[in-house]
């Protein structure tokens, strides 16, 4: 038994691949990863394409998708693999016929965020690379409204399982919270929005009892610090890639997560990294109202949701006056215990199917 996990593009980008090698590793399963190293920074792990993206109109070439896309069947075929897990709906789409004809009913499909099944003409293949998989998995329950319905969903949240159960075993709250002299609000890893992340630093630019830190890489990086620099804003700083290994430290030092994303369906339905973050490491948030962490962040009393970034710092001050960290960190782990349920869940399917 053999697995190829295949990534449309850079493992960086891809966190939630551990979920599923740590299962594998556990069970003692043989994998390989197949991965697109389109920027270059990658470690070399795996099986990977290393043909620098051709970027056009802040998506891929086709005709770079297509070279890849060459180069992932091909690797398929020469290794050939028990069983395949296929991370995206696009290179799922554009894989369709190939797995169709050499893997049907013998890959899961992971899904973990809307893209171009959503267009119409390519509905009918979507529902067909469903019905065709083992298993479909979604990263959020909040995709479920624009996907079909007649599909069993499996949820994998994207956490690391190990941390989860000992973060909900220890229970090691610090009691003695105390309210920051400078309030850090943090945004860490893929850093792709632009016009969220501009209202953020807007809203709190250049006030003395606010720093904001963004950390991590992304195309709207490089926009975002070229404004803080234009306008001699003092209380924004950068840094770029970083280790996975070291996102803990820099979460712990922050008090508020960023999280808010524009209102569109796309970041609407989605768990974010960030989100999970701050519920492990219980940091308070900052989200879209109206969203699915939204919603979850407003039932749980986890951080505040906002529709704009007016009055920010008034409701920021709000909310740190108000602030009960006990009951703040059970409420974080009352709502990682339902996410681990489902995780268990997750993990039952993939052994069944890779055993």
């Amino acid at each position: 038994m053999k697995i190829a996990l295949v990534l449309a593009g850079n493992i960086w980008f891809a966190p939630y691949l551990s979920i599923y090698t740590k299962m594998l590793d556990e069970w003692k399963i043989s994998y390989e990863i197949i991965s697109w190293n389109r920027d270059g920074n990658d470690p070399n792990i795996g099986i990977q394409y290393g043909e620098k993206l051709n970027v056009k109109n802040g998506g891929a070439d086709l005709l770079s998708y297509w070279k890849y896309l060459s180069f992932v069947k091909k690797k398929i075929l020469q290794n050939r693999y028990s069983k395949l897990i296929v991370f995206g709906p696009q290179i799922g789409i554009l894989l369709h016929s190939f797995l169709r004809k050499y893997y049907n009913g013998r890959y899961i499909l992971d899904y973990r965020d809307l893209s171009i099944e959503q267009k119409f003409y390519l509905q009918g293949v979507f529902k067909s690379l469903l019905k065709h998989s083992y298993a479909n998995v979604i990263s959020s329950p909040g995709f479920k409204k624009y996907l079909p319905s007649n599909v069993q969903y499996y949820i994998s949240h994207n956490f690391d399982a190990s941390l989860v159960e000992c973060v909900l075993e220890s229970k090691s709250y610090s009691y003695k919270w105390k309210a920051p002299d400078v309030v850090d609000v943090l945004t860490i890893g893929g850093i792709r929005d632009y016009s969220s992340n501009i209202e953020i630093i807007k809203s709190l630019a250049n006030n003395s009892n606010f720093m904001l830190r963004f950390i991590g890489k992304g195309h709207a990086a490089d926009l975002l610090q070229q404004y803080t620099i234009k306008y001699a804003i003092q209380n924004v700083s950068f840094e770029g890639f970083y280790s996975k290994e070291k996102e803990g430290t820099y979460i712990e030092k922050c008090t508020f997560l960023n999280v808010f994303y524009p209102t569109v369906k796309t970041h609407s339905t989605a768990l974010s990294n960030r989100f999970y973050n701050a519920l492990i490491y219980k940091k308070p948030m900052i989200v879209t109202s109206n969203s699915t962490q939204g919603d979850l962040v407003d039932n749980y009393q986890l951080g505040i949701s906002i529709v704009n970034t007016d009055n920010l710092v008034l409701k920021l001050n709000d909310y740190i006056s108000n602030f009960d960290y006990l009951s703040f960190c059970q409420r974080c782990d009352l709502l990682l215990s339902s996410f681990m349920n489902d995780y268990l869940v997750l993990k039952k399917m993939v052994k069944n199917f890779v055993l």
